[in-house]
């Protein structure tokens, strides 16, 4: 029934392209078509049924219309390619069949090399092992072992009735050595199936094999099928033909000769539409990513900012250790001391609240207190449950990607009238994968909220800004929203609160456009709507501040019980090269597997104490396209706009102060990348505007430069996602990455 249903749509598919499409009209070829089509199907059904392919509907509803499609295309070629509009859509639809054939041709080549081999089920009386191959918990060096082989093993089929994630070590013999030698290890995750197969290259013939397995877990499992020279099955994977699919759209309609860079984006009919796709697919690709955490919905925990939310309901700005760490470390004369601290409470076999802040004999959290309030305590008061971090860093996020897709599509239209539409959707690209959020998804906690948060507001408050140039409505009432939206950010990221500074060229930029059309006492009203946000929340975080540390300008992250003591860390300028080195200029490092690259090591002559935690390679080796803005300068004469200009030399002078911040008060980290990368990102995007506005001889040139760089960039970007090593991803949508990517394992 399945399998007739398949051929019922895949048929009315086609008829509706030859009618609505191609407008073809009923005659004794297209019956004849027609009929061939659909007996070629049912063949096709059949032929996999004999050779014992099991395929989804969906798979196979892809592959019948592939094939439907291929012999349509060839028939009606000529009508096609009279008809622009049919031509268009046909060219999407020869793309996904494109797709189809590569995943079954190319990456399912060992499906097609193998359907020769003979399998050999191993016998139980040929397993040696120190398991009961029944029914045996899990425990470390479980090994199974093949004697008595005496052939060629081209692959290996280990089937293990075990839920997770588990290794093997293989160790194996052939015609060359008599001994054990080691093969890289596997790691095998049963639902998918592709990683039970595995594909040796021995030399000749093997008298043995040996097996080690390491289990995630502690439980009973049971192997449940071994087999040698395996055929293996047409595992058609729909997310990497989807993959390639989009790859091949992507490099289609944005390479340089792509007709895209012929259509400004002012004048293209459907750019509200692109606009949507765009932050539809960008959602899209973060929802995948951050699956983990739109799980965790539901899944509050008395974490960081559940606490602080619940001391702030009491009516406190502490808490307390329901260990009594207290007592121990207002005996110490330095609390802060690491090392000293460590071995107190070892010696006491007692533990303490690690990276709190304590003071005066207190708990505090060092956390910006914004999240807290606005989100935390509201959802507690509603629902009475705690609010789940990840979760509402998912969210964040998502803002985040809507807000910074906005503000592009605010600037193209009011001041770069000649941008086209495929450097349009290249810079949101750039925007939205490259200003650190990958990171930020990859662990959403505690620590990526204060700046997931930070940007989120930073962002909504420059659109809300952007919005009052050349607009006459609302503009007092935005200011006021847009004032107090990047005046949040203090109490979210206070070191990000120093891009407040970006309102000045706007603020410029208004004025110039309207000197002549408002009063002077219309002005002073807007400036009493900008200073009130700022004068509200700055007095609200100083009596915070004051309440709990004393002073108005102490936020307690001096005070943190971490990795150094912070209050005697200083500000040291011999760490000002490092940080530089290590977060702009540092070359990346490479391995051979998936995910290719990894991480980079902390080299250094620096004598003195500092903190260092993973990170990928400089910023400018990562992103190349960012380096742009190291050659500001060269640009003053192709930004003709002296606001726009300024504004490119206040984004690049507020990163690299962010970065010299970021590595006296907190040390060298990935997630710490965050706070100034989106600055490199729209001050490059700027200097690519300008470039495209104007017109010159070697415009497909900057075009093809310009796909390339966010072409590498984003690249990066994708193996990130499985590099880092904060990923909160349980390693499976790793592993699923790992066998999609590398097919021919």
């Amino acid at each position: 029934m399945g399998n007739f249903l398949v051929i019922i749509i895949s048929l009315l598919v086609n008829l509706i392209i030859d009618f609505k499409l191609v407008k073809l009209k009923v005659n004794k070829w297209y019956i004849i078509n027609t009929i061939f089509q659909l007996l070629f199907s049912i063949g096709l059904i059949y032929l996999f049924k004999i050779v014992n392919i099991n395929l989804s509907y969906i798979t196979l509803l892809l592959i019948i219309f592939t094939f439907m499609f291929i012999y349509k295309f060839i028939f009606y070629f000529k009508k096609i390619k009279n008809n622009t509009k049919s031509s268009h859509i046909y060219k999407i639809l020869i793309f996904l069949a494109v797709s189809v054939l590569i995943e079954i041709f190319i990456c399912n080549f060992n499906f097609l090399r193998t359907l020769s081999y003979k399998p050999t089920e191993i016998p139980t009386n040929n397993i040696k092992t120190n398991m009961d191959l029944k029914n045996e918990k899990t425990v470390d060096n479980s090994y199974i072992e093949i004697l008595g082989i005496n052939k060629e093993i081209k692959n290996i089929f280990i089937d293990i009735d075990y839920y997770g994630k588990y290794d093997i070590q293989t160790y194996a013999t052939d015609q060359g050595n008599k001994l054990y030698f080691q093969l890289p290890d596997r790691e095998v995750n049963n639902a998918i199936e592709k990683s039970k197969y595995m594909t040796l290259n021995l030399n000749g013939k093997s008298e043995k094999i040996k097996f080690i397995f390491s289990f995630t877990g502690n439980q009973y499992f049971h192997i449940n099928k071994i087999t040698i020279n395996s055929n293996i099955p047409l595992l058609f994977n729909i997310a990497r033909c989807f993959l390639i699919f989009l790859i091949i759209i992507f490099i289609y309609f944005l390479r340089s000769k792509s007709s895209w860079y012929k259509i400004k984006l002012s004048d293209f009919k459907y750019k509200s539409l692109l606009l949507i796709l765009l932050i539809i697919f960008n959602i899209s690709a973060f929802s995948i990513i951050g699956y983990k955490a739109i799980e965790s919905y539901n899944k509050g925990e008395l974490d960081t900012y559940n606490i602080l939310a619940k001391s702030i309901k009491e009516g406190k700005f502490y808490f307390k250790d329901t260990n009594n760490s207290e007592e121990i470390l207002n005996k110490m004369e330095n609390p802060y001391d690491t090392f000293l601290r460590e071995k107190i409470f070892k010696k006491e076999n007692r533990s303490y609240l690690w990276d709190k802040v304590f003071f005066k004999g207190k708990y505090y959290v060092y956390y910006g207190v914004v999240p807290a309030v606005l989100f935390y305590i509201p959802y507690n008061l509603i629902f009475n449950y705690y609010l789940s971090t990840s979760f509402i860093c998912f969210l964040c996020i998502i803002a985040t990607i809507i807000f910074s897709s906005i503000l592009l599509y605010q600037m193209v239209r009011k001041f770069y009238k000649n941008c086209s539409i495929g450097v349009f959707t290249l810079l949101n690209l750039l925007l939205v994968y490259c200003i650190g959020l990958i990171h930020l998804m990859n662990y959403p906690d505690q620590y990526a909220l204060p700046i997931i948060t930070g940007l989120m507001f930073s962002f909504l408050g420059l659109n809300l800004w952007c919005s009052i140039l050349k607009s006459n409505k609302l503009i007092k009432t935005k200011m006021f929203f847009g004032s107090l939206s990047l005046a949040l950010v203090a109490g979210c990221r206070p070191q990000l609160v120093l891009c407040s500074i970006l309102i000045i060229p706007i603020l410029l930029s208004f004025y110039k456009d309207n000197k002549t059309k408002f009063k002077k006492q219309d002005y002073v009203k807007y400036l009493i709507s900008i200073a009130i946000p700022y004068v509200l929340i700055a007095s609200l975080l100083m009596y915070y501040n004051c309440v709990r540390f004393g002073s108005p300008f102490d936020f307690g992250s001096n005070y943190n019980l971490t990795t150094n003591d912070l209050t005697a860390r200083g500000f040291k300028l011999s760490r000002i090269p490092l940080g530089l080195a290590m977060y702009l200029f540092n070359p990346m490092n490479f391995k051979n597997i998936f995910p290719y690259i990894t991480v980079t090591t902390l080299n250094t002559n620096y004598m003195g104490l500092t903190n260092y935690e993973t990170t990928f390679g400089g910023l400018f080796f990562t992103t190349i396209i960012y380096a742009i803005n190291l050659f500001l300068p060269k640009f003053k004469k192709i930004i003709n706009n002296k606001v726009t200009y300024f504004s490119c030399w206040l984004m690049v002078i507020l990163a690299f102060v962010i970065v010299i911040l970021d590595t006296q008060m907190g040390g060298i980290s990935t997630r710490y990348i965050s706070d100034f990368i989106w600055l490199f990102g729209l001050s490059s995007t700027l200097i690519i505007l300008s470039i495209e506005n104007i017109n010159f001889k070697y415009k497909e040139i900057f075009h093809k430069i310009l796909f390339i760089l966010i072409s590498l960039a984003l690249i990066y970007q994708f193996f990130f996602i499985f590099a880092d090593v904060y990923n909160n991803n349980e390693q499976f949508l790793e592993i699923y990455a790992k066998y999609l990517i590398q097919f021919w394992l």
